[in-house]
């Protein structure tokens, strides 16, 4: 985890057995800790009270969950896990570092955040910043595209603070000239900063295989 938070530029000390914490230039401490689960380590992340990442694999959604039935919790590997806690801490830390107010709808909103962390990636992410946009587009090396936007709400235009959740489909050409969209399967760890994590990680790994 120390390797994986250091290559995101972020400045860490460890404090014991599975504590890593991250110092932020804002003031603000992001704690990270970890436990032995099934087939490695489970981290968790939190800067206050605000929960930076749950591994899915410790805390699955409540069965009332109107989302649930559409967003199962699979089993999660501790390499992925690992991951998807150290990019959850790094897309916090670039919003909080900056000072973005997440309840705005200016500067503050889906879309605009969905960008800024794909660009940490060398992703561009196209998004006009407008209310009235429903998705996120990314081309990707082949041309095909994916499509992101929030599943809670049907936008990316709102207020990032307002967040329920995300649905992802791949666009690619058929010989009828319609795109067939495939959706990309998403895990939910429960916070925005955690399923931005499992964003990035899933269309990464599309982007990568046709680089």
């Amino acid at each position: 985890m120390r390797a994986l938070l250091t290559a995101r530029g972020l400045h860490i000390s460890v404090t014991g057995d599975a504590v890593v914490m991250v110092e932020l230039r804002c003031g603000e401490r992001i704690t990270l800790t970890a436990g032995v689960v099934g087939d490695g380590l489970r981290w968790s992340a939190r800067a206050g009270e605000t929960v930076v990442y749950d591994s899915p694999a410790d805390d699955a959604l409540p069965a009332d969950d109107a989302l649930a039935a559409d967003f199962p919790v699979p089993d999660v590997f501790a390499d992925a896990d690992m991951v998807w806690a150290a990019d959850a801490v790094a897309c916090f830390a670039t919003e909080a570092e900056r000072g973005t107010d997440l309840a705005s709808v200016f500067g503050g909103n889906l879309g605009q955040v969905l960008q800024r962390a794909f660009q940490a990636h060398g992703i561009t992410a196209s998004h006009d910043g407008s209310i009235g946009v429903s998705n996120v587009e990314i081309e990707l090396p082949d041309g095909t595209l994916v499509h992101i936007w929030d599943a809670g709400h049907e936008s990316t235009g709102l207020p990032a603070a307002y967040y329920l959740a995300f649905g992802a489909v791949h666009l690619t050409p058929t010989d009828g000239g319609d795109d067939r969209e495939t959706p990309i399967p998403l895990t939910r760890t429960g916070s925005l900063w955690g399923d931005l994590a499992v964003l990035i990680y899933a269309v990464k790994s599309k982007h990568d295989a046709v680089s």
